[in-house]
């Protein structure tokens, strides 16, 4: 059953699946999400072979396989525009896919930001991350104050959660997830 996708969650999932889109070539393949996850690792000095590296490595690779199993409508190996904000916009992701996918990669990608080891994200680590680190200063600051729900100064992995939840479900044009990977 197709159904219109609203407004802002079509320019959500516009953005990620240019975000992924490694090659920009516009269709997402395997090597678009390996691509995406090693440009992390380098934006954060992590080697791919190191344990956190391969945990990112296999979070990517666990959101690409469940993206071509479930979305990938004509079996030819790749994902276009309206396949992933398909699947994106569906039941089955909004049900269960964010936790195998967005989820999982969340959590191995706070590891590696969490460059002190305090099971955190602060502001100088949140302000590295690529897609925020091209904001401007006093942005990168106001996103991460609006993630930065409970007021301690720190992002933890519920509040990172309820971001990516937010980017990838809220019709509110206000949520405060919709800047997790930058402006829109």
């Amino acid at each position: 059953m197709s159904f219109a996708v609203p407004d802002v969650l079509a320019r959500k999932f516009d953005k990620r699946f240019t975000l992924f889109d490694a090659d920009a070539d516009d269709v997402l393949t395997k090597d678009d999400f390996q691509t995406a996850a090693t440009r992390f690792l380098a934006a954060f000095g992590v080697p791919a072979d190191s344990p956190k590296g391969r945990d990112v490595l296999a979070a990517y690779a666990s959101m690409w396989n469940a993206l071509i199993h479930s979305a990938d409508d004509d079996s030819d190996g790749q994902l276009t525009r309206a396949e992933f904000t398909a699947y994106l916009a569906g039941e089955e992701f909004r049900t269960s896919g964010y936790a195998a996918t967005a989820g999982r990669i969340a959590e191995s990608v706070l590891i590696v930001c969490d460059t002190d080891g305090d099971g955190q994200i602060s502001f100088q680590e949140f302000a590295a991350i690529p897609g925020i680190s091209s904001l401007p200063e006093a942005e990168r600051r106001a996103v991460f104050d609006r993630l930065d729900t409970d007021g301690s100064g720190q992002l933890d992995i519920s509040e990172i959660h309820a971001a990516q939840r937010d980017f990838y479900h809220s019709t509110d044009p206000d949520a405060p997830g919709n800047l997790i990977f930058g402006r829109l």
